[in-house]
């Protein structure tokens, strides 16, 4: 059974913007939500370990196997009530992570292994972090934004993040940052809802 919706996922965008102002003003102060007392269920276990078998049963589907594909399917359904952040993973990677790619050319160019490494490790700690970025046009800006998940389309590696400039979630090109850095601030006791709001938006429910 769906869980009952949650604040965010009644509110509009630009409410939904103002709800996390606290955590855009945690950038840099050191200073989260986590005094709520929530504990982020990423800490229950092995993180890697967690988020190879979330994307594991997110891919179940483009295996030819309509039987595992319902299996994993279930199971992530479960994830909604024992493991909450782990559902709403399996269900963002199962829309937005790798598909087959034939028309993709083969001259994409790889993110850098020492950026993602700082990536995956700032999502882990629920910590913002800054980086240099150039968009499709050459246009090159500075972005801090809260880091919520990596996805792997056939385009590139990209991160989810919430972008409190924009009020708005956004996804980036790992290959278009430049020197991606950790920065103060904890945004642990707002990620469920932060990824409440993600699915959200790339379900077109938001």
């Amino acid at each position: 059974m769906r869980p009952a919706r949650t604040l965010s996922q009644t509110l509009t965008r630009r409410a939904f913007g103002t709800r996390f102002a606290g955590a855009a003003a945690a950038i840099g102060s050191g200073q989260g939500a986590a005094a709520s007392g929530a504990a982020n269920p990423m800490q229950v276990m092995d993180p890697d370990l967690r988020d190879a078998a979330l994307r594991g049963l997110a891919l179940a589907g483009y295996r030819g196997d309509p039987v595992t594909a319902a299996a994993a399917n279930a199971a992530l359904a479960r994830l909604v009530e024992t493991d909450p952040e782990a559902g709403l993973l399996g269900r963002i990677y199962q829309m937005l992570d790798v598909r087959p790619a034939a028309y993709w050319p083969d001259d994409v160019p790889a993110a850098a292994v020492a950026d993602l490494g700082v990536l995956h490790a700032a999502i882990r700690a629920c910590q913002p972090v800054a980086f240099g970025y150039t968009d499709l046009d050459g246009n090159k800006t500075t972005r801090t934004v809260l880091p919520l998940a990596l996805v792997h389309p056939p385009q590139g590696v990209k991160l989810l993040a919430w972008y409190a400039a924009r009020q708005d979630f956004r996804q980036f090109f790992v290959r278009s940052m430049q020197g991606p850095k950790p920065q103060p601030g904890d945004f642990s006791g707002d990620r469920m809802a932060l990824l409440e709001g993600l699915l959200d938006k790339y379900s077109g429910r938001a």
